[in-house]
């Protein structure tokens, strides 16, 4: 397994980047341990989860499709009848007797096999690999290589059994059994049964949970032992150097053109895909790859052909309770995160890809285990064995026929995958349309549109050399890289300048850095070539022109990275090549602003360039010229989500609080609050998913809430002196007119500080809550990792007013424009700005949203400070939160808008009445009420500080008051109450209208 765990293991959903929600469905399950051959049945909320998962994201309805993911029963119908291993030998084997097995498989059945060691464990154990195939000892051309490694960790055999097993039938049935005859004829299979062969001995059998030989001689974890993606996270159990295992594993995976991988381990029954690192070195942090959709593929086809793994609910695991897995598979670091694992570093390193395979319950299971544990994943290993076919294969040749070496193929959606040096390639992809591009240093790419389904294409690949192609190609691309950058002309001269550059980056003399994917259109002219700059989407477009050397810029000043520096930048090119003292200005001409302005790239950085108009300066130069400025601004810009720091302050309230003060900052002050009546609990389906309502009952409906464990005081502290002093606080107007959902603690809380470049991991989280409170149509959350504050607008139309208010009555973010924080996000360092919601997948209910970064990571002050410094701006922008119009209605039909505004329907609290608020500024507004499209009420208000809130009343089917008579003298009598209760004050607080129909 990958790592050790205490207490109750995250769960996969899809492509949350937590699995927050669904850890909550395990929560009421009964605590007995799971057996390891129990079954798998899920509960309610698991079961709507499974269909929210990356599973059903990337696959929808063909999830259930057989011929993409066979069961067990339908792989056992496709192999056939086979001698399957003799029972007897179905018990564990120490490293003697595994190592008489392969000697025996590669005695017994030399046309097929290859025994060989690619080097020797820290005690000096030969890490044994057995090939099979119908020419077992080189590779054949476009023969896929795969791979499968088991015992990584040394107490978990399950995988080192399978494999000796797998080995005895792929050769004891070869020339018998046509499935299998066939698979050992069509690929070269690597088997590794053991790559940690001394820890193995120290293992002992019936352990379930332990540790005793998970790791190497040297007590070091070796899936912890890789080159980590992000060094920082290292855990102290992955040692320092690669162990003597780990160096032999990585040379090995670079020596062979590995395609596919499987690693075994045990603990547990899921099928994990990469990455297992999440970008902050958090738990429960979905981190997908480039290849996301492929790697789901691979572990449900794993899945889905065990007998249970694939099933939805709670399994075997390292908590009594066990785990509870979506379908069968898990994101890695959406479970949990471990840095220096084998499957990161292959993904990144090599172009194999690799799962890892949670094999069952027991780690060291027991001899009697042994035969049902072989008898469920036989299936699983062959049928994984078939995803080497799925996809598009071929050579890639020049134009002579020769090899192309060092040839790098790129899908649209993947990793870029490199060629061998015979010019091969592989490349497996899920069903559907794809777009592979190929290209070589001195040659021009070429692009193959392939349609995969479940049989493998064959594609070769001619390249010219460069220079070769029409002239009059309106679309260049250059690069793969995750950078988009287009370069347009705009006048003759900067077609053929651009030409030139395009030959340049095609021949090598100028090498495009890695990162960078090009696309270049020397004349932009035509409708097709602004179509395809439009599905391009590129971060940066430079126009290329003639005229005084200079540059101009298109775009919003927002757009523009925050190290450019137009004066410098001007200066540079005119030393490159010269000033053009005696052009004209071109770039200034209003129609090329136009013409940049009709490209609709409201989020690129824009920037026009002037080459000169004369020939004092080589076109090769100004080429060069361009590639050298494309190469600066991809370094200006940086599409890296989170940087973080080293130090982080601590969060336990108890070190920065006298012991009266911590009840008030913690969940120990809910009960006192629940006593005073002035906050109650929302129910929700699980006891880790606390709310809780404070005010009036009455919209608008704001959510608070902290999303680490960090900012959890801050919140915990609002809700308490909200509670006690309403008044003294400055509240007590924004409880009568509103109701406030405090959530001050997410379930598996952030217990990292970082920056933030979006809020949109929390969708899954929040959507939940709204389906709970579904009158929620704005969002307060707080954070920490910077000095910031970011809005999402939405229908409500309140957002950016509201951050704006904010922002003012703080007294660091109103005196800044620029986070004072050190480190953090280059890209996102402006004190106030945007954040989008994804929306990729339709959220119908996406509200408005506040999210407020209160402090810098490095900061050891704690926590305690936090509400005084932001009490003023709190208040403040829950005042301007109030200020609106509120609708009661009889009728759910109904709806309330502004003046060109959305429809804001009614939320119905009861069968006959209703309400909705939209949020408006001072001044005079006019609002309609529509049904079904119908006006059926207008009205005009008057909204200021001192009559923030308007309630009208629309009752079409006149069931709260029977007449405009009894309504009238209701409204004169409870004026009247009012005057002689609380004086004049409350007089006029209201304007209460009915406006029937």
């Amino acid at each position: 397994m990958p790592r050790m765990r205490a207490g109750l293991a995250g769960l996969a959903l899809g492509r949350s980047a937590t699995t927050l929600l669904l850890l909550l469905a395990s929560c009421g399950l009964a605590t007995s341990l799971i057996n390891w051959d129990s079954d798998i049945v899920a509960n309610e909320m698991e079961t709507e989860y499974a269909e929210k998962d990356a599973l059903t994201m990337h696959f929808g309805a063909s999830k259930a499709d057989l011929t993409i993911f066979p069961s067990y029963e339908e792989m056992k119908k496709k192999v056939g009848e086979f001698k399957d291993v003799d029972p007897s030998e179905l018990v564990n084997h120490d490293y003697t007797s595994m190592t008489a097995w392969l000697k025996a498989a590669a005695l017994n059945y030399p046309n097929i096999t290859h025994l060989y060691s690619v080097g020797k464990s820290v005690l000096g154990r030969e890490l044994w690999v057995l090939v099979i195939s119908d020419n077992p000892a080189e590779h054949e051309i476009l023969e896929p290589e795969v791979k499968y490694v088991g015992n990584m960790h040394g107490n978990e055999v399950v995988g080192r059994e399978a494999l000796l097993y797998l080995i005895e039938i792929l050769c004891t049935n070869y020339g018998k059994n046509e499935y299998l005859t066939n698979l050992v004829n069509n690929q070269r299979i690597h088997i590794m049964p053991s790559m940690n062969p001394d820890g193995y001995e120290h293992g002992t059998p019936g352990d379930r949970v332990g540790g005793t030989g998970r790791a190497n001689e040297h007590n070091v974890d070796l899936n912890r032992n890789f080159p980590a993606m992000y060094p920082a996270h290292r855990e102290a159990s992955g040692g320092g150097d690669p162990e003597p295992e780990t160096a032999a594993v990585m040379k090995w995976m670079k020596e062979y053109p590995f395609v596919l991988s499987a690693n075994f381990h045990g603990g547990s029954l899921v099928a994990n895909y990469p990455f297992d690192d999440s970008v902050t070195g958090q738990d429960h942090i979905y981190t997908p790859t480039a290849d996301d959709k492929l790697f789901v593929e691979l572990a449900y086809r794993y899945a889905r052909a065990h007998p249970r793994m694939y099933k939805t609910g709670r399994r075997c695991g390292l908590s009594a309770d066990g785990d509870v897995f979506l379908n069968g598979i898990t994101n890695g670091a959406d479970w949990y995160h471990l840095a220096g694992g084998m499957q990161d570093w292959q993904y990144i390193h090599t172009n194999a890809l690799e799962v890892t395979i949670e094999m069952g319950c027991f780690k060291f299971p027991t001899n009697d285990m042994i035969p049902k544990m072989w008898d469920e994943h036989k299936y699983a290993l062959l049928s994984y064995l078939e995803m080497v076919d799925k996809g598009v294969r071929g050579l890639i040749l020049d134009s002579n026929g020769k090899a192309v070496r060092n040839a790098t193929v790129a899908v649209e959606l993947g990793k870029v995958m490199r060629a061998t040096d015979a010019g091969e390639y592989w490349r497996i992809l899920p069903p559907g349309k794809h777009r592979l591009r190929v290209e070589a240093p001195g040659l021009e790419s070429e692009i193959f549109d392939v349609t995969v389904g479940h049989d493998t294409v064959v594609h070769d690949f001619t390249l010219s050399a460069c220079g070769t192609r029409d002239e009059n190609e309106p679309i260049i691309m250059r690069g793969s890289g995750k950078n988009r950058i287009a370069v347009v002309g705009i006048s003759a001269s900067a077609s053929a300048i651009i030409r030139k550059f395009s030959h340049q980056s095609c021949s090598g003399e100028f090498e495009l850095d890695a990162d960078i994917h090009l696309m270049m259109a020397p004349m932009l002219r035509t409708g097709e070539v602004i179509q395809r700059l439009q599905r391009f989407n590129p971060a940066i477009v430079l126009a290329i022109s003639d005229g005084f050397v200079e540059t101009i810029t298109f775009s919003p000043t927002v757009n523009q990275p925050q190290r450019f520096n137009r004066t410098a930048m001007d200066e540079s090119l005119q030393k490159a090549i010269g000033y053009g003292t005696y052009c004209e200005k071109p770039l200034r001409d209003a129609r090329v602003a136009l013409a940049m302005d009709d490209l609709r790239l409201h989020a690129a950085f824009e920037l026009g360039i002037a080459m000169g108009c004369d020939n004092s300066t080589d076109i090769a130069k100004k080429a060069a010229t361009i590639g050298t400025v494309v190469d600066m601004l991809k370094k200006m810009i940086t599409l890296d989500s989170v940087h973080e720091y080293s130090v982080v302050p601590s969060a336990n309230p108890a070190d920065h609080f006298t012991p009266d003060q911590v009840i008030m900052v913690t969940g120990a002050s809910i009960p006192y609050m629940e006593e005073k009546q002035c906050l109650t609990t929302v129910p929700t389906p699980s006891p880790l998913l606390k709310l809780y309502r404070m005010g009036s009952g009455e919209p608008p409906y704001t959510l608070v809430l902290a999303v680490e464990k960090r900012t959890e005081t801050l919140v915990y502290e609002m809700m308490s002196r909200w509670c006690s002093s309403a008044e003294e606080e400055g509240v007590d107007k924004i409880l009568r007119e509103s109701t406030l959902i405090f959530m001050p603690e997410i379930p598996r809380t952030q217990l990292n500080c970082h920056d933030y470049s979006t809020i949109a991991p929390f969708q899954t989280l929040l959507n939940d809550v709204i389906h709970i409170v579904p009158q929620i149509d704005y969002i307060v959350m707080f954070g920490s990792g910077g000095m910031k504050v970011r809005y999402i607008k939405s229908k409500a139309g309140v957002a950016e007013r509201l951050a704006k208010v904010y922002r003012a009555f703080h007294t660091q973010l109103s005196l800044d424009e620029e986070n004072i924080c050190a480190g953090g996000i280059q890209s996102e360092r402006h004190v106030f700005g945007a954040f989008e919601w994804n929306l990729t997948t339709p959220w119908p209910v996406a509200p408005e949203a506040l999210f407020v970064q209160t402090g810098c990571c490095y900061e050891e002050r704690g926590s305690g400070h936090l509400y005084a410094e932001n009490r003023r701006s709190i208040v403040a922008m829950m005042t301007e939160r109030i200020k609106g119009v509120r609708l009661i209605g009889d009728d759910p039909a109904i709806e309330l808008r502004t003046a060109g505004g959305g429809l804001h329907p009614i939320h119905m609290t009861s069968p006959t009445q209703g309400a909705t608020f939209i949020g408006l500024p001072n001044g005079t507004h006019h609002l309609q009420v529509e049904k079904g499209g119908k006006l059926v009420a207008e009205f005009g208000v008057t909204i200021t500080d001192s009559y923030p809130a308007v309630e009208k009343w629309v009752l079409l089917h006149r069931s709260f008051l029977r007449s405009n008579t009894v309504i009238v003298a209701s409204v004169v009598f409870l004026l009247m109450l009012a005057c002689v209760t609380h004086g004049m004050q409350f007089l006029f607080r209201w304007g209460v209208d009915e406006l029937s129909q």
